[in-house]
């Protein structure tokens, strides 16, 4: 459907034409005299389901959630003309987009409007009337409700399908990196790892942490699950790496001065490393080198992928506890820039800056290009303390350098940044919200500064 909005506007106002405005005014009475108390049981309802007590165990939806459910039904049941249905379509639209945001599986939505449906029979049915009027009040409020799940599923749907073609040219994107340069510096991770290991226990130190968190570790946590979506290899490496922390690294540590132990597992070790190295070639093989998915200009990543990475960073930290954040940053005086060397040199700025920025960060990282001057940095198992170092390092290396200019010239420029920690909601826009806040107090104090989201 091309026009939601025309569609919907057709339907409600057959609604209004098929039912009494006297009928729609007392319907809306009702509404009105107890949408609090039904928002309230709706709440009570829905934390005791397990599906859904994932989206609403968090202090700012349950702050918001009662608020919101009950102007929805206030403003679904308060259409009396044309002028007021506009408005009301387009909440029913945007409730289904930040559904789909959230990953909010459907069948939920489904119930808490048979819930509300319910409620509302109800207290028609206790209304003094006849049943002629209870089964026409009963039909009208039946219809709102309908065609307002209606709305929200067009919405829902039509937001989905952009998240999937997005997470697929997302994918699409990583297999278009320079593969054989991945491929060397992930192995050159993996060795580094396990011969710090090796020399390390050569001098007697205990063996250091433990693969997984490793440079390696995280990169394969968190960037070849998209890279390799659904290659069995991918299965086989979380096995030895598994293996490795959970089984030989105790071992390890276990046996002291016993050298024949040491010996046994330091093979074992080297056997895991060995099979970890041979899986991840198979996997680089697999895929030949494409070019997709870069801004042009800065050849970050484009922020279309931006639901891709973080609703996967929401999931894995929702599901082993592991945080993560993020940065953005704005280019000080930018418009200055471009004023005073023309768009030329400021794209040229905006470019070393860029190139600076996905410098100074992990590979298991995530650097966009998120709109005009402004850069994304998604900071994998950081915490918001150790975000905030990071985004000051960045901001005193960008300070520090000077940028080249046309015909020769030089400059320096400046970052402001607001960095805000995953705090367990589930919309990853709120995380993106809290550092655009955090960035906005940056500038406001004077710009060339980075704060952390309250």
């Amino acid at each position: 459907m091309t026009d939601p909005l025309g569609y919907g506007q057709r339907q409600w106002l057959q609604i209004l034409n098929d039912y009494d405005p006297a009928l729609r005014r007392r319907v809306r009475e009702l509404v009105l005299a107890h949408s609090e108390r039904m928002a309230d049981e709706f709440y009570q309802y829905m934390i005791t389901q397990p599906e859904a007590r994932e989206f609403l165990d968090h202090d700012q939806v349950n702050l918001r959630l009662k608020a919101s459910m009950q102007h929805w039904l206030e403003q679904s049941f308060a259409i009396d003309d044309e002028a007021a249905i506009a408005l009301t379509i387009e909440r029913q639209l945007e409730v289904g987009r930040v559904h789909a945001r959230i990953n909010l599986p459907i069948n939920l939505v489904s119930m808490g409007a048979r819930l509300h449906k319910k409620r509302l029979m109800a207290l028609v049915f206790g209304l003094e009337e006849e049943p002629g009027y209870w089964q026409a009040a009963c039909g009208y409020l039946q219809e709102v409700m309908d065609l307002s799940l209606e709305l929200m599923s067009l919405a829902y749907v039509s937001k989905s399908e952009r998240k999937s073609r997005a997470a697929e040219a997302y994918r699409l994107h990583t297999l278009g990196l320079n593969m054989p340069v991945e491929r060397e510096r992930q192995r050159a991770a993996l060795l580094d790892w396990s011969q710090e290991l090796i020399f390390g226990l050569h001098r007697g130190d205990r063996p250091p942490g433990g693969i997984i968190r490793s440079e390696f570790g995280l990169w394969f946590q968190h960037k070849a699950a998209s890279v390799f979506e659904g290659a069995p290899e991918l299965g086989q490496i979380e096995q030895a790496l598994q293996q490795i922390d959970l089984v030989i690294l105790p071992e390890l540590r276990a046996a002291g001065s016993d050298t024949e132990r040491l010996a046994r597992q330091m093979a074992a070790l080297q056997q895991e490393v060995k099979a970890v190295g041979y899986f991840l070639a198979t996997l680089f093989d697999r895929y030949i080198e494409l070019e997709h998915g870069r801004d042009t200009l800065t050849r970050l990543l484009d922020r279309r992928f931006l639901p891709a990475v973080l609703n996967r960073e929401v999931r894995l930290a929702k599901r082993g506890g592991a945080a993560f954040s993020v940065i953005l940053f704005d280019v000080d005086h930018f418009k200055q820039i471009n004023d005073s060397h023309g768009h030329e040199g400021g794209d040229l700025v905006l470019q070393q800056i860029a190139n600076l920025v996905a410098g100074a960060v992990r590979s298991s990282d995530f650097t966009f290009r998120y709109g005009g001057e402004e850069l994304l940095v998604v900071l994998v198992e950081a915490e918001p303390a150790k975000a905030l170092e990071i985004a000051e390092k960045i901001r005193e290396k960008v300070a520090a350098n000077r940028l080249q200019l046309p015909e020769g010239k030089t400059m320096q420029a400046t970052l402001s940044g607001g960095v805000a920690g995953f705090d367990g909601h589930p919309d990853y826009e709120y995380l993106i919200g809290r550092a655009d806040k955090a960035l906005y107090r940056a500038k406001h104090q004077g710009r060339n500064r980075c704060l952390l989201a309250d």
